[in-house]
This record gives structure tokens, sequence and C-alpha cells, in this order.
């Protein structure tokens, strides 16, 4: 009897334990009652605190943004961390792969991410409202298979940057041409004029100058008719007399001194330096960002504190080959939702989808705005006009080329590591070869595409 007794208690403690589990919700993998719901939250530190203009670093902006969504939903904690350029993306690696990533990450486009089956995508939490307020591009390059697995804070446009006064002294339209485009041999003509121009230090000015690299060579492609250097299918794209034909405007450009012969020792530095020192009048690529950089300059020189002449700088698009369309290139960054391998429930993974939205919202469109960089949400550029200098030319060019800007290939991460492969042992080498004089045009596309063949089959 006595035993029996002590079963009956045993077992009464049981089913109590139970009961309790299930009404305070840390059953199933849910959160105990009276505890908060700890969300997680991982990105990088975007901009820094300046002191002289009173901007707040990405870091305080992001925290006002927490308490917020805090302060709506009492029942949730936020903690974030800002990552290294150099370690996070390894770090946040190390995480996926042992199931415990965080509950949002700030990434670019990455299939692989999908592939591990951890990437939760936002389509269930976005209204009809949301994806109204986002440009398409800013919903295109988060999409693959019909979903959308980030949402993207601002837009990168890739541009290219002129000297108005130079360009004009050469018979441009400048504002034609940000607004309607150009092809090439209409900026061939006004480079032409640019590279017989001396500076006020009897410098040769150069009419175009571009990085050893091969992102130029990859934007007159596109404006020649290729948007693709390898596609979804693995099919490889510059291998054809478009290639040879493109290689055979920028060596044009060389030969007869337009364009620099030491292009292949160009780094993106040494070709801002030249534009500054008034030695380039058209460079590429740069992007909005440079606006501000170029009036902060200008404040600079105006105030004394450094030596230079002044620059009326214009964000200028790619000039397209005869009978080609105008195309942008750009990319961005925006905030993933992941679930862990150890699920923690619906609730929680609602509860981060409320975080992730808040943190992608309309105000959150300071940091694009801080960066001079146009929002992804339409909401936030109007918000943020006057800091965007949406009224300027410059402004109005970069509102044009959101629409017609197109995303890049979104490849499967074996095909990523094949394009990866391809372009350091094939692409890289054979156009440092062409761009040094060592290779001829149609050498360099036959040479790639040989390792292409190789690689992509």
């Amino acid at each position: 009897m006595k035993k029996f007794s002590i079963l009956i208690v045993a077992l009464l403690l049981i089913v109590s334990g139970c009961s309790g589990k299930e009404a305070d919700g840390s059953g199933g993998g849910g959160k105990k009652k009276g505890k908060k719901d700890v969300i997680t939250v991982w990105t990088y530190p975007h901009y820094r605190e300046n002191e002289e203009t009173g901007q707040q670093s990405y870091e305080d902006d992001l925290i006002e943004l927490i308490k917020e969504v805090e302060e709506e939903n009492p029942d949730i904690k936020v903690e974030h961390e800002i990552l290294s350029w150099e370690e996070g993306p390894k770090k946040f690696d190390v995480a996926l792969n042992s199931g415990n990533p965080p509950d949002i990450f700030f990434s670019v486009m990455e299939t692989k991410f999908i592939d591990t089956g951890l990437a939760v995508p936002l389509d269930d939490y976005m209204t009809d409202e949301d994806l109204e307020d986002m440009e398409q591009f800013a919903i295109d390059n988060f999409s693959t298979d019909d979903k959308l697995w980030a949402i993207s804070q601002w837009i990168s446009i890739h541009t290219w940057g002129g000297n108005r006064k130079l360009m004009e002294e050469a018979g441009a339209d400048v504002d034609k041409i940000m607004k309607d485009g150009w092809t090439w041999q209409e900026f061939y003509e006004i480079a032409e004029k640019i590279s017989k121009m001396k500076n006020k230090d009897g410098k040769k000015i150069y009419g175009f100058a571009t990085a050893g690299d091969t992102e130029t060579y990859e934007h007159l492609m596109r404006n020649n008719g290729v948007l693709r250097t390898v596609d979804e299918d693995g099919k490889f794209h510059w291998d054809g007399d478009k290639a040879i034909e493109t290689m055979n405007f920028m060596k044009k450009m060389m030969d007869e001194g337009v364009m620099p012969k030491e292009t292949a020792g160009f780094d993106a530095q040494k070709v801002i330096d030249m534009f500054g020192d008034i030695e380039v009048g058209i460079y590429g690529r740069t992007g909005p960002y440079q606006v501000r950089f170029n009036d902060n300059r200008n404040e600079e020189i105006d105030a004394g504190k450094i030596d230079g002449e002044k620059i009326d700088f214009v964000l200028l698009p790619f000039p397209h080959n005869e009978g080609e369309k105008e195309v942008a290139t750009g990319g961005g960054g925006g905030m993933w939702l992941f679930k862990q391998k150890k699920y923690k429930g619906d609730e929680h993974t609602e509860n981060a989808a409320k975080v992730l939205k808040h943190l992608t919202g309309t105000k959150s469109s300071i940091a694009a705005a801080t960066m001079f960089i146009p929002p992804a949400r339409k909401s936030g550029q109007e918000m943020y006009a006057d800091l965007l200098q949406l009224e300027t030319e410059n402004g109005q060019f970069i509102q044009r080329t959101l629409d017609y800007v197109v995303p890049g290939a979104k490849l499967d991460p074996d095909l990523a590591q094949k394009y990866a492969q391809l372009k350091n042992d094939g692409i890289t080498p054979k156009f440092q070869g062409f761009i040094s004089g060592e290779l001829t045009p149609e050498e360099a596309v036959e040479q790639w595409t040989k390792v292409a063949d190789q690689l992509l089959e």
C-alpha cells in the first residue's frame, strides 16, 4: 500500500510538471512564461560616426530601431552583434553549417543559404503594401524559385562618373546624356576630345580611365547585349564575336591615347586620384556615394584644408553599343531570416520576422541615405529626399537608373564555385594579358573559353 501511494504521488508530480510546461509555453520549443523571446541579429559596421556632421554610426541608428521594436513588442528582446568585414562571413558560415545561425543576418544574395534549408522565405510576412513600396529590382535581386529570401535595404547602383566642365568643353550635352543615355560612339567622340586637353599643370588629360580588372569590360558587355558571363544553366556567354568586339573597343581607346596604356597596373584608388587631379575626364566605375565624397572634397578645398581644383561631378550611364539596350548594373544588401536546426517554434520565427521587418522598414532607410545610396523602399527615398539630393541632376539620374537596373545571375553553390574558379584561372589572367598588350582580343577570348569548356562541361 505504501509503495502504491508513493507511485501515485510520483505520477501526479510528472503530470503536474508536464501541465506546467504546456501552460508556460516551455514545451515544443516555445518560451517560458514571463520570459522574453530573444531574437539575434548579426550585421556589419556600414558607416562610422562623424562628429563634424553630427552623423551617428550605423550601430547607433540600428539600436534606435531595436528600441522601437522592443517597445512595440514587450515580449521580445533583441540582441545584436556588429561583425567585422574580415571575419564576419566566416563566423556566419560556421554558425550556419553547425545549424545554429542568428535569427537575422545581413548579406547579399547567396543561394547557398537557401540550400541549407534554414533560410526562411519571407513572402508570408510581406503585405501588398510592402511589395508596392519596394523598388522592383530590390525584390528581383533577392528572389529565386518564386520566393523572396531577404528584404533589401538599399540598391548599390554602378555608374560612371564625369567632370561636367571638361565634358561640356568637349561639346557634350551632359544633361541629355544623364537623361537619355549615350552610345559607344557618342561616348568615344567626347572622350577623344578630352584626351586632347591638358590640365593647368600641363599634364595630359585622358578621356577615360578605369581599374585594370574585368569590371568595366563586364559593364560594356552588358551594354553590348550580353547580360551574363555564366547563366543559371551553366552556359558561358563570353565566348563569341561580341566578346571580341567589346575588347576591340577598349583596345582602340588605349591605342589612340583616349585611355592610359598602363591601365593593367591601375587599381580603383589610382583612377580616383587621377580624376581628382584633373588627369581624367570620365572614369568607371563609381556610384551615387561619390556625389557625397565629391561635395565633401569641394568643401575642404573652399575651407583651405586641401589643395586642388573643385569638380562639378556628374553620374553617368554606361554607354551602350548601337542597336543594343542600355543596361544598368547594381546589387544590394538585405536582411535574411533563419531558423535553427533545433527549431525554436513558430512563435519565435514570427517574432524574428517582426523584428526583421522593422529593421528594414521606412525609417531604416537612414542607413542608405547616410551612405548616399538609394533606399530599396520608395517611402524611404521620400523620407530622406533632401539628404539624397533627389531634386538635383544626379538625384534624378539615380531614380531613372533604378528603372532599368538588372540583377546578376543567381548561380547554385556548385556552379558558383565553378564560376569563381573560371574567373580566377581563366578570365582574370587572360584579361590581364589582353589589357597589358600580351594577348590579342581573339587570343584572350579563345583561351578563357577553353577554361570555361573544361570547368562547365
